[in-house]
């Protein structure tokens, strides 16, 4: 049955926002549970799965309203990336196909008052990150490159086709 292993995950296509400020930062999520692989903490982009009968692009702009409470038009897809991992809280392999979109805001208050049971349950903390603040922290970012990937939109360098990026 899929989902059982990582040789036959589930197939969770997903879309996620890079969600920056007029400052250069970006909004990044974290959990209590470290990663698993290295024990270090972990912040990830907003986002999650798309739901039957939605694009990528509405999951993006639903998702982002469910976990920032900021409603704003979604850009354009600049990152593909594709990632098996283990979901522990539901004991699944997922294999998670992700697209990433720009979205840009003038507000950096957000609301959890869309939040789901389970991300009351395990969303810690989220924050605001500068670029220098990623590139200095040990923490790990999914995705990995973040600190490297980040440079070419922050200085208005966005490509028209989006760019495998690994994990």
């Amino acid at each position: 049955m899929a989902g059982e292993s990582p040789d036959d995950p589930l197939v969770r296509p997903t879309s996620r926002v890079i969600l920056l400020d007029r400052q250069g930062r970006t909004l990044l999520f974290t959990v209590e549970e470290p990663d698993p692989e290295t024990g270090k903490r972990f912040w990830f982009l907003p986002g999650g799965g798309v739901e039957a009968g939605e694009t990528h692009e509405e999951a993006a702009k639903r998702e982002l309203f469910e976990e920032t409470g900021l409603d704003l038009p979604i850009g354009p897809c600049l990152w593909l990336r594709e990632h098996t991992g283990h979901f522990a809280p539901h004991n699944i392999w997922y294999r998670s196909i992700e697209r990433y979109y720009l979205v840009w805001t003038d507000r950096t208050e957000i609301s959890p008052d869309g939040w789901t049971e389970l991300e009351v349950q395990m969303l810690s903390e989220h924050r605001w990150w500068s670029l220098g603040e990623l590139t200095a922290s040990d923490d790990l970012f999914v995705p990995r490159r973040l600190a490297e990937l980040l440079p070419p939109i922050l200085a208005g360098r966005v490509s028209q086709e989006p760019l495998a990026i690994g994990v």
